[in-house]
């Protein structure tokens, strides 16, 4: 009988980010407005990547809130946490089969608990990512907190009555927050059939950018003999235990030079996997455009031919013209309200959810 199939994972990192420069270049490369390397994106994506709350333009009025506050006359604004940037995801084997309307129905209730969570002021911009191998979700939280006296009093007597604080998230610092708060995301996402990841789990996370690093990196080294266990006088009265000690050493030095090639064989075997789907579904494709061409042309093109080549593209061309002009002018959704933080008059948790955060749902 097979082994039920494992429950797939709740996915939530966070990052802590405290220099204009670097929140800049993560916004940038979440609205993909920068002319960073984007050789992870797919080519082919088919839908475009989806502005769930927020928008990518709300840097500047939150520079200008910053500015205002009572930390940059402390000479304490760079050393404080400016925004808290959040991936959102589910285990890759949960995306397949999934309807479009499932898949955004995830992302909305990704995006309230991100509100229900942090407040509705804090959330500054979240984009649902769809040109990428896994669907994602990135978003930006402030550490946004009212200034007030120990009475709980906004201060109106030094800057904008805002100040910037890791303990407004929940998030000071201390191991035991970030635990908590997979705890409550992982009991967000259970409607969806996810789950937590394992507590106290030592595995790391690596970089993209580590693992392309690696995976480019040509593996040469040949694999060194295991060096012997030196036996001790106590060995020499029970060879048996001193045998499995010595097969043991040797298994886990073996596998510890045997891991890379071990990744790289898997990775190798993934991209395999998917070129072959993807042929699977270009070979159907492909029948039909050659019937189609037959029908454009009245015969069957040769499409080694240059000359016949151009004939068919010119024919394509003229039907995609001919389509453009009965086709209906696409929906275009109204542009997201722009962020504004005036004076604090209470703690931003306690605010309405600004509107148009579910525009994308409507």
């Amino acid at each position: 009988m097979p082994a039920p199939a494992k429950q797939p994972f709740a996915i939530a990192r966070t990052e802590k980010i405290k220099a204009w420069t670097t929140l800049s270049k993560r916004v940038g490369h979440v609205a993909r407005t920068t002319a960073s390397a984007r050789e992870h994106l797919n080519p082919n994506a088919t839908e475009a990547n989806i502005t769930l709350c927020g928008d990518a333009g709300w840097q500047k009025d939150f520079k200008k809130l910053v500015d205002g506050m009572w930390l940059p006359k402390l000479k304490q604004g760079t050393t404080h946490t400016l925004a808290r940037e959040f991936v959102l995801t589910a285990s890759p084997e949960w995306f397949a089969g999934k309807t479009k309307k499932q898949r955004n129905e995830w992302a909305k209730a990704n995006v309230d608990w991100l509100i229900e969570r942090f407040g509705a002021d804090r959330v500054a911009y979240a984009e649902l990512h769809l040109d990428e191998q896994t669907p994602h979700i990135q978003a930006f939280v402030l550490p946004l907190k009212v200034d007030a006296n120990r009475k709980g009093e906004v201060r109106s007597d030094r800057g904008n009555g805002w100040t910037l604080s890791d303990s407004a998230l929940k998030l000071g610092g201390h191991c035991s927050e970030l635990s908590v708060l997979q705890d409550e995301y992982a009991a967000a996402m259970k409607r969806f059939e996810l789950r937590r990841g394992i507590k106290g789990s030592p595995a790391k996370h690596q970089t993209i950018a580590a693992w392309r690093k690696q995976m480019a990196r040509p593996i040469d080294k040949p694999i060194k003999e295991p060096k012997a266990i030196e036996p001790t006088l106590a060995d020499r009265f029970n060879i048996e235990d001193y045998g499995r000690r010595v097969a043991k050493a040797a298994h886990a030095d073996v596998f510890k030079q045997m891991k890379p090639y071990h990744q790289q064989a898997k990775a190798q075997a993934k991209e395999l996997a998917e070129i072959r789907s993807k042929l699977s579904i270009l070979e159907p494709l492909a029948e039909a455009f050659k019937r189609l061409m037959e029908l454009l042309l009245g015969h069957v093109p040769d499409l080694h031919s240059m000359e016949q080549r151009g004939e068919a593209l010119e024919a394509v061309a003229a039907l995609a013209k001919a389509h453009k002009k009965q086709a209906a002018p696409p929906e275009v959704d109204a542009a997201p309200p722009a962020l504004n933080w005036g004076p604090p008059s209470a703690d931003p948790t306690e605010r309405a959810p600004r509107e148009g955060k579910d525009k994308a749902f409507k």
